[in-house]
């Protein structure tokens, strides 16, 4: 019966990062198709080559016949552990006797340079997260606005602030450069969506200190430099929106200059 049913995966090979806790990357869709004219149960088994581990090892599921042929999908993710060497591997799915393999390449992980984003990946914290969106979309390293479902986070409190969003650094390093990303996309301009009057914020030696900020703002990115201080955390502290309602962060980046 695997002659009849076909593998197929969203992407053509996948990119992992050693471990970081705000890292979405590693995620595909493997997808069955059910090409015979017979009802089946299908059990799908994900191997992968040592180093990396699977957000599961197996997918069972009915599938039934139909004209046109019936597709269904789930979702896989290749985890790079502490340990995973960088380079190639791959993941295997096999459904009786056939297998697709995927290639996956692992990278290092983002330094702590003076030219480095040290917000890449790292864990973030909010005031609150609202649902539609993910804690860690603002340190994902996209911004663009017209991925703002998939990639951006907002608070979860409509017309209450101020609301605050950040990031822990590695270490206590030095940082003297933000950049900030609103909501600017043709469809909800910064100017009607954005977020307006801004803090940024850096906890030197356990304290928070309000090193930038802005006022009235309508634009979609907002760079602040400022000298440099020691901070673990940084975080940006929205006191109001354009719309005075939600704080729509696209990418929040620290850098030492």
């Amino acid at each position: 019966m695997s002659g009849d049913i076909r593998i197929e995966t969203s992407v053509a090979a996948v990119s992992a990062l050693a471990p970081q806790p705000c890292d979405r990357r590693g995620r595909f869709q493997v997808a069955l198709t059910n090409l015979g004219d017979k009802d089946t149960f299908v059990d799908a088994v994900f191997t992968t080559s040592r180093g990396l581990t699977l957000s599961r090892e197996a997918w069972s599921t009915f599938l039934p016949a139909g004209d046109p042929p019936l597709q269904l999908a789930t979702e896989l993710r290749a985890i790079a552990t502490r340990t995973t060497p960088p380079g190639r591997h791959r993941v295997r799915i096999t459904v009786g006797g056939r297998q697709l393999d995927i290639p996956v390449t692992v990278t290092e992980a983002p330094g702590n340079g003076v030219d480095d984003n040290l917000a890449l990946y790292r864990q973030a914290f909010a005031s609150s997260t609202h649902a539609n969106v993910t804690l860690c979309g603002g340190v994902d390293g996209n911004t663009d606005s017209g991925q703002w479902g998939d990639s951006g986070t907002h608070d979860a409190t409509s017309g209450v602030f101020p609301d605050h969003y950040g990031v822990q650094l590695d270490a206590a390093l030095p940082v003297g450069r933000v950049e900030l990303y609103t909501l600017d996309s043709a469809k909800y301009p910064a100017a009607v969506m954005g977020v307006r009057d801004v803090d940024v914020q850096a906890r030197v030696a356990g304290e928070w200190q309000t090193v930038a900020g802005v006022r009235g703002n309508e634009v979609g990115h907002l760079s602040f430099t400022f000298p440099a201080v020691i901070a673990d955390q940084v975080r940006v502290v929205t006191l109001d929106s354009n719309d005075h309602k939600y704080s729509r962060i696209v990418e929040l980046e620290v850098y030492q200059r």
